[in-house]
């Protein structure tokens, strides 16, 4: 009689995995999910009736999709059985190991024979060490295909669900940008962080002061203010990133200039701008700009839509700072030449003891360039902050003339005969609808045919538009002659803020000015911010005045 063969001895690790989506793991309330829990005890169930199996560690990787095999407890249980550690792995069932159909089989079928590795799938009735039979060569990968088909469905499920929630201006990103933090009874909503929100709006007032991106950076690190990774830490979030390289984050001029580039901070959500191909490939593509998801208005802006225009204004022209400088020349990025519209250039042209700069043009040393005329950076300074003050009482000016035009009976006369049209107009887009109901009454009972009635109908909907159309214009009309009830002339509004000007600085220069031309002879010519208004305010005025003159004791527009 043959002796009894030896039980040869494995050494196992038992696998435990759950992606998000099917997790029901609560935040801050378990270290893990139940499933894994379920997991674990099953197959601690199954080791106590297999004493040939000794368990090595147990690998959970709680939160990580199937599809991919990155996960890095599976990774941590592979080098194992590279370093002989272990030949025996257990999982619950197929779809805990992957939901790959390709990548599964390959583990199942090749590379655990291949390293002498035995599978155990408890709820598949699968052990790898058993003699194969033909139900094994079908069902096994009946059931990947299975698991695989499922993870497919999920994600064409969540790829759909994001896309509304995208669409209904819904946060769905797992992190908050620095500045806000997510609503704790609605986690698709922002709200206002007060620390972090105070530095966002520090970061643009540098910026708009003349202030460089790497200079913010500086000034940041050295006030000992936390960058928005490191804030993410002392607040406890589980945030992570490939990029950081020390142990305490830094104020970089790349995350300065993303705060500055970031239109959430003016309540304006920007989602799904990158994408990846399927749920199979990980690595992701820039989603086309015009297929974004963008919604206003969702959340409570940190900083106005003026300083972030003025901020992305800046951000478009060349401007860099002298070195040995931290801030720029108040008027940088603003200058243009007159004569072929190139920026203009800050030269230094200084002594010790005569300081001298100079603005020349930067297409003047080119063989097909322009005209080398320059002028100084003081007397263009000077130039520039008088025109900015005497811009300012003009502005006033025209408040007090428009308020002045207002009061007469002229305007009272243009504002009744514009309400009388308006009223007019009204009253002919309720006949024509009156009309188109007499016209569907009469096609019902049989009375006129149906080309009459498409007719007839398509003529009485073109006079309505065209009545609603005047209507919309005659109410603009009387806007425009009402005092400063208008949003035209909230422009006004913006120019008083600055009418005590000390000095002209590089916040201010950027706030009023569009543009700063440049001639020969050092004469300049602004544009200032709302110059149609202005121009349109002006035109108003020289034409009432021309049929009912303004009280000569009002003081002259110029």
């Amino acid at each position: 009689m043959d002796a009894k063969q030896p039980i040869t001895q494995y050494i196992a690790d038992m696998y435990l995995r759950l992606s998000r989506e099917d997790g029901d793991k609560e935040d801050g309330n378990k270290s893990e999910s139940d499933s894994i829990a379920n997991q674990r005890d099953l197959i601690s169930a199954f080791l106590d009736k297999h004493p040939e199996i000794t368990l090595h560690k147990v690998r959970i990787d709680d939160g990580y999709t199937g599809v991919h095999f990155d996960r890095p407890d599976f990774i941590s249980m592979m080098e194992s059985v590279k370093n002989k550690d272990i030949n025996c792995i257990i999982v619950k069932d197929f779809s805990r190991l992957g939901r790959n159909f390709i990548e599964t089989g390959k583990y199942i079928e090749k590379i655990f024979p291949f390293m002498g590795v035995r599978f155990i799938s408890i709820n598949d009735d699968y052990d790898s060490a058993k003699p194969k039979t033909a139900s094994d060569n079908l069902i096994v990968p009946v059931k990947n295909l299975m698991n695989d088909a499922y993870c497919r469905d999920i994600s064409i499920k969540i790829r759909s669900q994001l896309e509304v929630k995208r669409a209904k201006g819904q946060f769905i990103a797992p992190f908050a940008a620095f500045g806000y933090l997510k609503d704790p009874e609605d986690k698709h909503r922002l709200i206002i962080d007060e620390f972090a929100a105070g530095v966002v709006q520090d970061v643009f007032k540098l910026f708009l002061n003349g202030y460089s991106a790497p200079a913010i950076a500086v000034h940041l690190n050295g006030s000992d203010i936390p960058s928005p990774l490191e804030y993410k830490r002392l607040i406890g979030s589980s945030y992570q990133t490939p990029f950081k390289r020390n142990p305490k984050a830094q104020w970089t001029a790349v995350t300065v200039l993303r705060i500055l580039k970031n239109p959430l901070y003016i309540g304006v959500l920007e989602q799904g701008k990158r994408s990846s191909p399927n749920y199979k490939v990980k690595k992701q593509f820039a989603v086309p700009q015009e297929q974004w998801a963008v919604k206003e208005n969702t959340h409570e802006p940190i900083v106005s839509k003026d300083t972030f225009d003025n901020a992305a204004k800046i951000l478009r022209t060349d401007t860099r700072t002298a070195p040995g400088e931290e801030t720029l020349f108040p008027l940088a990025g603003l200058l243009y030449c007159a004569d072929c519209g190139r920026s203009m250039v800050r030269k230094n042209n200084s002594t010790a003891d005569n300081p001298y700069y100079y603005y020349i043009c930067s297409g003047s040393k080119e063989k097909s360039g322009c005209k080398s005329h320059s002028i100084r950076d003081e007397l263009l300074m000077q130039a520039v902050e008088s025109a900015v003050r005497e811009h300012i009482r003009s502005v006033l000016d025209v408040e007090q003339t428009l308020a002045d035009i207002a009061r007469l009976p002229y305007t009272g006369r243009q504002v009744k005969k514009a309400d009388e049209r308006l009223c007019s107009k009204q009253a002919e887009v309720e006949k024509y609808r009156r009309y188109r109901m007499k016209l569907h009454e009469d096609y019902t009972d049989g009375i006129i045919a149906r080309e009459d009635y498409l007719a007839f109908g398509k003529r009485y909907d073109q006079k309505a538009k065209e009545a609603e159309d005047a209507i919309l214009a005659l109410s603009q009309e009387i806007d425009r002659l009402v005092e400063g009830k208008s949003d035209e002339q909230q422009w006004i509004a913006y120019f008083k803020q600055y009418r005590d000007i000390a000095q002209l600085t590089r916040k201010l220069a950027v706030e009023l000015i569009d543009r700063i031309a440049v001639y020969e002879n050092q004469r300049i010519h602004i544009e200032f911010k709302f110059q149609c208004e202005y121009e349109s305010a002006l035109a108003l005025i020289q034409c009432v005045e021309r049929i009912a003159p303004v009280p000569s004791s009002k003081r002259e527009v110029v």
